[in-house]
């Protein structure tokens, strides 16, 4: 994967993150409301689909299927490109638990800490090799 692609994966990671941060405090904001049913966001299993679907495809010298119909809003599935997939908000149907939430919350807030870092130590690396190019 080349640098832009990695740090596209990076930059739809933290809004799926920064996405689903939401939608926890949601349903955590609309526990006790009656009727209420619980939502989450769907990202990480499309990008690994869409990644594995790259791998299948570097195998057939690049050539992969190539879905043209495309799902409601920017949720993308099929042959599109990893860096491609964005997150999506889906009813669970469920009513929402406030236990698995808190959970659910903490969970999240240590995976967006941790793809931030992440992002942090690659744009160090490209600063790194940015100001020792030409020396």
């Amino acid at each position: 994967m080349d640098l832009i692609g990695m740090f596209k994966n990076l930059e739809n990671a933290l809004d799926a993150a920064s996405l689903r941060q939401q939608v926890i405090a949601n349903n955590i904001a609309n526990a006790s409301a009656p009727g209420f049913q619980s939502q989450g966001v769907a990202f990480e299993d499309e990008l690994k689909k869409a990644m594995d679907d790259k791998d299948a495809s570097e195998g057939l010298g690049g050539m992969r299927a190539v879905s043209l119909d495309e799902e409601d809003g920017d949720f993308r599935i099929g042959g599109n490109r990893p860096e491609d997939v964005r997150a999506k908000v889906f009813n669970t149907g469920q009513n929402a638990d406030m236990n698995k939430e808190m959970v659910n919350l903490s969970k999240n807030q240590i995976h967006y800490n941790m793809l931030a870092d992440k992002l942090g130590g690659f744009m160090g690396a490209v600063q790194m090799v940015i100001d020792n190019t030409g020396k």
